[in-house]
């Protein structure tokens, strides 16, 4: 069947373009939009520039709050705090519609709660291949051509992974810019189609690209040929993944190539992403920011500077979206004059933080103790979560205040929150999260933020993984692990092993590492994607969400109570992929929908 394409709002005759403002040496950092010609931009070195940098704007929608209302216009809306993490059990918001109807298993494939991201990435991937059709015209360099292609040629990979990462398969254009009124053929690639494309495109920009040891301070921020590598490594570990990899969610003949990369099992896909996720290592530009000062103070201040060793990928924020002050105003408690409730942390993602000698909570050696869960437990713990009795800078008094996020019972039983504690417009969880937020922007300031893509623990964490599904739990396994675990603060124990036990088998050490992932990772876009590629979702998004309640006693003490705040459903195969959206379905028979919708 011939269909009009997807291509709705693309850039074509009119071009809306987003005019950069350098302040603080980001070339993202502010922008006012100007309507264009294609011919006034190309034929002009600013606008030409001018219209690559607004292809970056939508890079970040995995870990930027107020996501959907950013997706779907030119700036975030007030009335949206989303993040990723609230369409999985780690998070809970008062702005709890999107979520809701996600995790009770009661979307449809009309009521998409990822929003606009199927239009927003093909109207990107389009401007993608209109610079690279057109930049070889405008008065440029021949350097600075080749260069701003290959960025382009990134982009457009880049905005392809985020689409396979929600929808499996998905039809891959070319690199002409089709108009939007498109007709013909309309299908979806196979999903080994689409990984190996990215693959490829990866391979091809790195070559035309600067390492981070050469790119200029001022480019800080544009795409480096790491960033090439480490995209590549990382859909190469997602397609050796249990989800693609052997296990199909689908044994219908049709659908299973769009969301497998291979039906039978294939140990050497994880040999491929650890010589990925190697080859990223061996270029010696990239290390963990380690200050253990105070215990994982490396962990803390890396999300608070500008520039760091960590960042393969930044998001360089602008002001009103996730910059600003928007993690302090949405995510901080209500009396620090902030939204307050805005993704608070659930007990869930609590329990997976173990204690400061490396050990889980549940192992009966940890030292753990529920009356007092929260002494010595994992120093990410404190980075992350802010919880009843702990500490946090008010730029008011100038000091640390303890945040009391409690209840009082009254003697017919009748419990009162504090003015931070569990209520439906603060936390529903018991729980603020502090995780990338600094404690001394205060919510009528700003900080100058810059997000992470992708980092260096990603790499670690990566190859671990990899090494270990192929190889075993090697030494080289156990020293990636422990470096995370150096870095975050844990205490290196007389064997200077950070907790890990001595010979442990692949399926052990595939629980470490799993659970290294959610808590270095936690507030930053992994966990939906992480426990789908695991084929864990089932079993973990199925668990209902909890809170912990805390009710002071008359000698000060606490009792703690747990709480069910959302009952979560993981309806099997529908929830491992987004549903095609559904006027796109309707749009051509030859396709198809993911399984279940």
């Amino acid at each position: 069947m011939k269909k009009t394409i997807f291509y709705t709002g693309a850039l074509l005759g009119v071009i809306f373009l987003v005019t950069s403002c350098n302040k603080a040496g980001s070339f993202l950092d502010q922008t006012a939009t100007e309507t264009l010609t294609q011919q006034k931009v190309f034929s002009d070195s600013t606008n030409t520039m001018n219209f690559l940098n607004d292809i970056y704007k939508y890079l970040g929608q995995d870990i930027i709050p107020a996501r959907q209302s950013y997706i779907n216009s030119t700036q975030p809306g007030s009335n949206d705090q989303s993040c990723l993490e609230e369409l999985t059990t780690q998070s809970v918001s008062f702005y709890s519609a999107p979520q809701a109807a996600w995790i009770t298993g009661t979307s449809t494939s009309a009521n998409d709660p990822f929003g606009n991201y199927y239009g927003r990435y093909y109207t990107e991937i389009r401007a993608c291949n209109m610079y690279m059709q057109n930049v070889k015209n405008a008065p440029l360099s021949a350097a600075i051509i080749k260069r701003t292609t290959a960025e382009a040629r990134f982009l457009r990979a880049w905005y392809y992974a985020e689409m396979i990462r929600i929808y499996g398969g998905v039809m891959l254009v070319g690199d002409n810019p089709l108009p939007p009124d498109y007709s013909g053929d309309y299908k979806r690639n196979t999903y080994k189609e689409c990984i190996d494309y990215i693959a490829g495109q990866c391979d091809t920009a790195a070559m035309s690209l600067p390492s981070a040891s050469t790119q200029s301070t001022s480019d800080y921020g544009r795409i480096t040929s790491g960033a090439c590598l480490a995209l590549k490594a990382r859909m190469l570990l997602t397609a050796a993944s249990p989800l693609f990899n052997g296990s199909p969610i689908t044994t219908d003949a049709q659908l299973e190539p769009l969301v497998s990369y291979s039906q039978a099992y294939d140990a050497t896909l994880w040999q491929k992403a650890a010589e990925a996720f190697r080859a990223l290592m061996n270029l010696n530009q990239y290390s963990l920011y380690v200050d253990n000062s105070i215990p994982g103070n490396g962990f803390r201040q890396l999300f608070l500077m500008r520039t760091n060793t960590e960042y393969i990928l930044p998001y360089m924020a602008a002001p009103g979206q996730s910059g600003t002050n928007d993690l302090e105003n949405f995510r901080f408690p209500i009396s620090r004059s902030s939204n307050g409730g805005s993704s608070t942390p659930s007990q869930n993602l609590v329990d997976q933080f173990g204690m400061n000698n490396g050990l889980p909570i549940t192992d009966p050696n940890s030292g753990y103790d529920s009356t007092h869960p929260y002494l010595n437990r994992d120093p990410r713990f404190y980075h992350t979560i802010i919880y009843n009795g702990a500490s946090v800078y008010s730029s008011s008094t100038q000091k640390m205040d303890i945040v009391n996020i409690y209840d009082t019972q009254s003697s017919n039983g009748q419990l009162t929150p504090t003015t931070d504690g569990v209520q439906s417009y603060h936390t529903k969880t018991g729980y603020y999260c502090r995780k990338m937020a600094d404690d001394s922007v205060s919510t009528s300031t700003g900080h100058d933020r810059v997000l992470p893509l992708i980092r260096y623990a990603e790499i670690l964490l990566g190859y671990a993984e990899a090494t270990n599904e192929y190889q075993g739990p090697t030494a080289d396994v156990y020293n990636a692990v422990e470096q995370i675990r150096m870095r975050a603060g844990i205490a290196p124990g007389s064997a200077n092993d950070y907790g890990l036990a001595p010979g442990m088998t692949k399926d052990q050490m595939r629980a470490v590492i799993q659970n290294e992932y959610r808590v270095e990772f936690a507030y930053e876009g992994h966990w939906f994607y992480d426990c789908r590629r695991w084929k864990i979702a089932a079993t973990e998004e199925a668990k209902p969400i909890q809170g912990l309640r805390a009710i002071i006693q008359s000698n000060g003490s606490f009792v703690y109570t747990r709480f069910t705040v959302l009952n979560s459903v993981f309806v099997n195969p529908e929830m491992y992929f987004l549903p095609i959206p559904a006027n796109e379905v309707f749009k051509s028979n030859d396709m198809l929908q993911n399984p279940g919708w």
